[in-house]
């Protein structure tokens, strides 16, 4: 779930439920709404800067688009990046072309990932770079790629270098988009899981998740600072955690448990519990609005549950 800048506006979708649906919560409103913006299987969201945010859609392979949009109006498409085979069923070369108003990715993130024409696709609409389009030579047969995927990229504050997230894997890739290579692997906790990662500004850190732990890195070195186990495994067999998300004045970190049905909230400094609410379901998809609402949705059906965080 993301959150525009001053979190009055929360948008989500559950590809497994939603499809090409998107879910908006504003506060003041009395129940979420739902938009239709695509045929696509599923779509990823990616948060931008004022009231922007952009939705990469997934066909599993045969195409790949990603469009910005208003929070306060997610049915408004204001440009829209398609990727296209220079020759169509033939060569392995792919363009990117642009609908729209061109300048709106300027306020959104830089890098984007998707899977089209049989390979992992890196795309850098404003980068500035000669090939906005790239795949990663890296990721070859040493992964087991009927088991893992390139699931994510996230931007270094301060530096050209991406951060690559591997299904199944505790081992980001550090990846120069310049020369197109892995400079290296980071260690998160060992656990496995698809790496989802947030930054932490104001303690200079990104934080990460790791199947069923959450990591903190410092945001310069990416080195390891602090990891902790959240979900302890049933019968021998792991049990993963949801979403996280700081509060606004990033003290708070709140862990959706969807075995547990509950929300953990931690300290950020020093990762001590410092309560959990119990929401009942398997809260999955997360977010903390303004006022202290806490917003989540059940793994299995997609249904909103709520809950008001006291200051």
């Amino acid at each position: 779930m993301i959150l525009n800048n001053d979190k009055s506006h929360a948008i989500s979708t559950l590809g497994w439920v939603d499809k090409g649906f998107l879910w908006q919560y504003s506060l003041g409103q009395a129940s979420p709404r739902c938009f239709a913006i695509s045929d696509a299987k599923y779509l990823i969201l990616h948060a931008g800067e004022d009231d922007l945010f952009a939705v990469v859609h997934h066909w599993e392979g045969s195409r790949l688009e990603i469009t910005a949009h208003p929070y306060s109006n997610p049915q408004q498409t204001l440009s829209r990046l398609s990727l296209q085979r220079v020759i169509p069923h033939l060569s392995s070369k792919v363009e990117l072309s642009c609908e729209g108003d061109i300048h709106v990715w300027e306020r959104l993130p830089a890098a984007y990932t998707g899977y089209a024409f049989g390979d992992y696709q890196l795309i850098m609409p404003h980068a500035g770079l000669e090939q906005e389009v790239q795949t990663f030579a890296w990721f070859d047969d040493s992964y087991d790629k009927g088991y893992q995927g390139i699931v994510g990229v996230m931007e270094i504050p301060g530096s050209p270098l991406l951060i690559i997230s591997i299904q199944r894997d505790s081992h980001p890739v550090l990846y120069d988009p310049v020369t197109q290579t892995a400079v290296r692997k980071l260690n998160l906790a060992d656990r496995r899981g698809n790496p989802l990662f947030q930054g932490r500004p104001t303690a200079h850190e990104l934080w990460a998740t790791d199947y069923d732990a959450i990591v903190k890195l410092d945001a310069k070195s990416l080195d390891v600072k602090a990891s902790k186990l959240l979900q302890q495994a049933t019968s021998g067999t792991g049990q993963f955690i949801g979403e996280f998300c700081l509060d606004p004045s990033q003290s708070r970190c709140l862990v959706a448990r969807p075995y547990s049905s509950d929300i953990l909230i931690l300290d950020a400094n020093s990762l001590v519990e410092t309560s959990r609410i119990k929401l009942g379901r398997q809260p999955l998809d997360l977010a903390m609005m303004a006022d202290g609402t806490i917003i989540a949705r059940d793994w299995k059906t997609g249904d909103f549950l709520f809950h008001r965080l006291r200051p």
